[in-house]
């Protein structure tokens, strides 16, 4: 059998890629000429390149869950789950939040997103508190989940996360801490979204009770283990893990454009990578290999709840710093994997 090539595995997002962008030359074009269909192609691939800069850690934790997953449920999640994030996330979800905060209706909530990009634009800044908080909320429940566990035996930063893992025997620990960030946090949110935060950080917490709920119907353990027995549960979960890191990429989108489509057609590129990247991650074995990647993912994602955090208090850090600081946590996990995958084969020789 033919080894995969690393072009075989982003083949399709490629496609992709030259598919969207032509598709937006061609609006560009229809709305005025070929000067616009340059600047909405150019805008169309840094909307592209900002998605995958901020989502590597979403990729490496995607493939901490999928390689435990059955081939069935990974070829779902690339195609089923790529429908689901550019579809659902980058298409649908905006339209929900103007349907939501508005109150118009879906027909005429699609009508403002597309047709009335300065509305359509005012309206989600507006969601921004309460997109922030449920997203952020969500992501430091998966955070505390994986450096809250007893069971934890490989410390990147063996400090802090032997105290976090040895914290995680505690009963209700994570839930304690949870309720101090969001307390924490509460002081600097501004008063008229106060009532706002709390419940969206509420709801957020909900939902990772749902998936705990199912967690432990079929038997419980951490979520690698869950996915490995129950391919549909791991499934959802990936989906809203995704949907949760896809939320200040959607929001933070408007720093270069109000159009609609265009934010779709980039995000969506985007989105297609970091599936490519995951099922490469899993299929190389590359967190097996390098065994600190993981762990800086859950770090990089730490990070993103901080930032996400600061938003709802209108403390804007930005995509480049965001992507940025993901990028150098998880390039620094790697280069702490390399080095000490080296130190033992030089301890093996000298053995």
């Amino acid at each position: 059998m033919q080894t995969k090539t690393a072009m075989n595995y982003f083949t399709g997002s490629f496609v992709l890629t030259a598919v969207c962008l032509a598709i937006s030359a061609w609006m560009g074009f229809k709305e005025g000429g070929w000067a616009v269909a340059a600047t909405t192609m150019y805008i169309t691939a840094l909307l592209a390149g900002l998605e995958i800069s901020v989502s590597i850690d979403n990729a490496v934790v995607n493939a901490s869950v999928l390689r435990h997953m059955s081939p069935f449920w990974r070829k779902l999640f690339v195609t089923v789950g790529i429908a689901v994030a550019v579809f659902g996330m980058r298409v649908l979800f905006p339209i929900m939040i103007v349907d939501f905060a508005s109150g118009t209706g879906f027909v005429d909530a699609f009508r403002i997103a597309t047709s009335e990009p300065e509305h359509y634009q005012a309206i989600m800044k507006e969601s921004h508190v309460a997109v922030m908080a449920f997203g952020g909320a969500f992501l430091l429940t998966v955070f505390l989940e994986y450096f809250m566990n007893a069971e934890k035996d490989v410390h990147w930063l063996p400090g802090a996360e032997h105290v976090m893992s040895k914290a995680g025997s505690v009963k209700f620990a994570e839930t304690l801490v949870f309720l101090l960030v969001i307390a924490a946090t509460s002081l600097f949110v501004a008063e008229k979204d106060y009532n706002t935060f709390l419940v969206a950080a509420a709801s957020g917490w909900a939902v990772h009770m749902v998936i705990h709920f199912f967690k432990e119907w079929v038997g419980g353990g951490d979520i690698a283990a869950v996915a490995a027995r129950n391919g549909f549960i791991g499934f959802m979960y990936l989906e809203v893990l995704d949907a949760s890191f896809s939320f200040d990429g959607v929001v933070a989108a408007f720093a270069l454009t109000n159009h609609f489509w265009t934010i779709a057609l980039g995000l969506g590129i985007g989105a297609m990578f970091v599936r490519s990247m995951t099922l490469y991650l899993v299929d190389k074995g590359t967190l097996t290999e390098y065994r600190y990647l993981e762990p800086a993912a859950f770090w990089a994602i730490g990070f993103l709840v901080l930032t996400m955090m600061l938003a709802t208090a209108h403390i804007e850090l930005g995509e480049l710093v965001v992507g940025g600081g993901s990028m150098l946590i998880i390039g620094a996990g790697l280069y702490a994997s390399i080095r000490a995958n080296r130190n033992e084969e030089a301890e093996a020789v000298t053995a």
